[in-house]
């Protein structure tokens, strides 16, 4: 029996069969991780039965002298409460976000008083970095934070009244 070649219109379908096939198989690899968490040892291999770790920042519970430190240095400056209102006021007072790691995280946080201008300023720092990368001013006296960019007058020279320190490098 003769071989029967194909015409254009049986190649132009297998071709769009192939192609719908490997589309279908890479959409289920994309809603699916297309990973696999099995390490392929077993417990003869391991002497240890498999355990699944999970870590969130909501219910991880961080550890103050372990994980972060903080020092209060504002005796006879400004009382403690305006200095907790101007961290909650800037965003500085939740633990997981200031725990958090990667791009954008901060090593230490520093809380500055301009008794003159009666300004709390925070100087935010990433790691292994001794500028700031950011500045915040606080107003103590309209309970709110001040746009615009801080003045070197607003922060320099003054007291440190609060630091918070991330020692989980």
């Amino acid at each position: 029996m003769p071989e029967k070649k194909p015409n254009k219109t049986q190649l132009l379908t297998l071709a769009l069969g192939a192609s719908g096939l490997v589309m279908i198989v890479l959409l289920v690899l994309l809603l699916t991780g297309g990973t696999s968490k099995n390490t392929g040892a077993t417990t003869k291999e391991t002497g240890a039965t498999a355990k699944t770790q999970s870590s969130s920042s909501s219910t991880k519970k961080y550890v103050e002298g372990k994980d972060y430190s903080i020092k209060y240095s504002n005796q006879g400056i400004v009382d403690k409460a305006t200095i907790d209102k101007a961290r909650d006021a800037i965003g500085i007072n939740d633990l997981s976000f200031l725990m958090k790691k990667g791009s954008g995280a901060y090593s230490k946080y520093e809380l500055l008083y301009n008794k003159d201008k009666n300004l709390i300023v925070s100087k935010n720092y990433s790691a292994n970095n001794n500028e700031p990368e950011s500045i915040t001013r606080y107003s103590v006296a309209d309970n709110k934070v001040l746009d615009g960019r801080p003045q070197t007058t607003d922060y320099e020279n003054m007291p440190v009244v609060y630091t918070w320190t991330n020692l989980t490098k």
